[in-house]
Order: structure tokens, then C-alpha cells, then sequence
């Protein structure tokens, strides 16, 4: 089979893989998705989609369970290991953490990313880690944490992370946590900060 010739019948050949590839493991991301639409438009070539995604950031945004009483010194513990592990690996992202629940954004180069994510899924201090999103994106997030650590009180990391996994149709968040205000901003979600 020869590959296509002209752009005309490349982007009908990215429209029909697209196409096959729905609801399985190689569906294209959000961010490859959004690539391919402009290529389908013709806003760039495809040459440009496959720059833009040699140089793209892969991240993943999980949130879990943890299996017991988290102290302040656990937490500091944790993210004193994480700074030095990410700083080694290129890796930078943020942590949440409210009333046993965990929700964290990690970003960095593929290979990096895939390998922590596979030990934090089998680390013993949490539980029912589910992936939010994962996939390639246009840059970092967080580019100037190793890793940010957030507390957060109450239901205020539960109605922040319904924000991210619905992003429409639902009221804008009242939040004064500066760290889930740049979860959200990170995503494009909107929140109100709280009166003062």
C-alpha cells in the first residue's frame, strides 16, 4: 500500500484511522486530537502535527485513596522524596492532598512519566488510584515545581477534581486554596474565588 499523496487524501487516511482507533488504547489524547483537527482544517501540515508532538510534554492527572492517616511529617516526608526523584528525571507536577484523598498532576518525558506512574500505582500508601487523564500536551503545566505540595480542607479537592473530570455543565467552584486555583487555571477550568 503506498502512503498518501496529496494532503487531500492524508487527512481523509488521519480522519478513517481516527475512526478505527475509537474507544480503544490507541485513540488519539486530547492533545493529539486537537492537533489532528487543525491539520483536518488545514491550519497546519503534517510535518507541524508531528514537530509539535516529538516535542510535547506526556502527562497524567490520577487521584486515589490513601490507606491510612496521612501526618504533616508523612507529607513532608513524601514530597521531599518526590522533589529529588523528579528533579533527577525531568519530571515536575503537583500534589493534592485533603481528608485522604490524593489527587496529582505529573508531567515530564513519556518514558519518565509511564515508569513513576507504574510505581505510584503499586505504592501501599494509597488506594483505588484512578487515571483522570494521561496522554501527550503542548508544554508544562507546572514547569517551575519539582513538585508542589497543597493541603486543602473539607470537600474542596472533591468539587475541584468534578470540575476537571466534567470541565462544562457544572457551577463554577468557590475555591481558596491558591493550590487547586492552579490545578484548575492548568486545565482551563473556571472557579470563583471566594468574597472577601
Amino acid at each position: 500500500m503506498q502512503p498518501p499523496e496529496s494532503e487531500d487524501q492524508r487527512r481523509r487516511a488521519i480522519t478513517a484511522a481516527v475512526a478505527l482507533t475509537a474507544n480503544t488504547p490507541q485513540a488519539p489524547q486530547r492533545y493529539e486530537r486537537q492537533l489532528l483537527s487543525r491539520y483536518q482544517r488545514g491550519e497546519i501540515n503534517i510535518e507541524q502535527v508531528i514537530s509539535l508532538l516529538d516535542n510535547s510534554i506526556y502527562q497524567v492527572l490520577y487521584h486515589s485513596q490513601a490507606t491510612g492517616t496521612v501526618s504533616e511529617a508523612q507529607l513532608q516526608s513524601l514530597l521531599a522524596e518526590a522533589r529529588g526523584f523528579n528533579t533527577r528525571h525531568q519530571l515536575t507536577g503537583i500534589l493534592l492532598y485533603s481528608d485522604g484523598r490524593f489527587v496529582q498532576l505529573l508531567e515530564g518525558p513519556e518514558p519518565a512519566v509511564r515508569a513513576l506512574y507504574a510505581k505510584i500505582q503499586q505504592d501501599p500508601r494509597h488506594t483505588q488510584v484512578v487515571t483522570v487523564s494521561e496522554g501527550p500536551g503542548p508544554s508544562r503545566r507546572f514547569a517551575d515545581w519539582s513538585m508542589g505540595l497543597g493541603r486543602t480542607a473539607g470537600p474542596a479537592a472533591a468539587q475541584a477534581l468534578d470540575a476537571l473530570l466534567v470541565q462544562e455543565n457544572l457551577p463554577a467552584p468557590e475555591l481558596a486554596e491558591p493550590y487547586l486555583h492552579a490545578l484548575l487555571r492548568a486545565f482551563g477550568v473556571p472557579f470563583e474565588e471566594p468574597a472577601r
